[in-house]
């Protein structure tokens, strides 16, 4: 589980496209999947799309999430294409070769100032190259390695919905939009964990929560948050106190 900095994807003007074209380029910035940046005229597997992010400064990455993806294959590189990205196993992304809707990356925490992608195959065969979210930026905290027992970890979706009453009594829902949130309860938290945790929450700032990010077979549960309860984690679990500290975060969907 990943506690994120907020995106270092912000805004649309970050993105220069050398093919593939920009008329859906905003649609990039919306955790929906429905909507896809598309490339145009670009549907055969013998052609590249190629696209960079440039950031106002240099920035931290250690973690990439990609949603929404019809990438067979393609490279990402950083600092103008010069630079191949490397996984915390050691592994150098030379090509990455998929068969996922969504992929989850933690890199060697790097230093750079612009991120690039080089897409030529789709899993179907000669399609538009297509995106439907995009994450640059580093881990906050991973909770030292902790995951909650199932009991612990409650993730929802909130529809967010108006119930109208019709005249013969029936009920009708008018849905407007839905939104991620999630409840987690640790026990045994180390004091370097606890003062981890505190730092992001005495921040005040938005988050990003990413729980079980994988290259395969994840699930592509990734929204920006905020910490919506009270800090918890100075309780101690037990009577003995270097046994370490208990408490809940629950986080809520902010907008993007």
């Amino acid at each position: 589980m990943d506690i994120l900095e907020t995106n270092h994807i912000n805004t649309t003007t970050q993105f220069t496209f050398l093919t593939g074209g920009t008329g859906s380029v905003e649609n990039i910035l919306v955790l929906d999947d429905r909507y896809q940046w598309v490339s145009s005229g670009l549907a055969s597997d013998a052609t590249f799309a190629v696209f960079s992010i440039a950031f106002s400064e240099t920035v931290t990455i250690d973690r990439i999430a990609l949603k929404g993806i019809n990438w067979k294959t393609y490279f990402p590189s950083y600092n103008n294409g010069s630079t191949k990205f490397v996984l915390e196993n050691g592994t150098t992304i030379t090509s990455v070769s998929n068969s996922e809707s969504s992929q989850y990356f933690k890199v060697t925490s790097i230093n750079c100032t612009s991120v690039s992608f080089t897409i030529s195959e789709t899993i179907v065969a000669d399609q538009e190259k297509a995106l439907g979210y995009m994450y640059l930026g580093r881990a906050l905290s991973t909770f030292g390695g902790r995951t909650p027992s199932a009991q612990k970890y409650r993730p929802i979706y909130r529809n967010k919905k108006v119930i109208h009453e019709l005249s013969d009594g029936s009920y009708r829902s008018q849905v407007f939009d839905r939104k991620l949130g999630c409840d987690i309860q640790l026990d045994f938290v180390t004091t370097t964990v606890r003062d981890e945790l505190k730092d992001i929450f005495d921040s005040y700032s938005d988050v990003v929560f990413a729980p079980f990010g994988t290259t395969t077979g994840w699930d592509g549960i990734i929204f920006p948050a905020i910490w919506a309860n009270d800090f918890e984690f100075f309780e101690v679990t037990d009577n003995n106190a270097a046994g370490g500290h208990s408490g809940s975060i629950k986080f809520l969907e902010t907008k993007p």
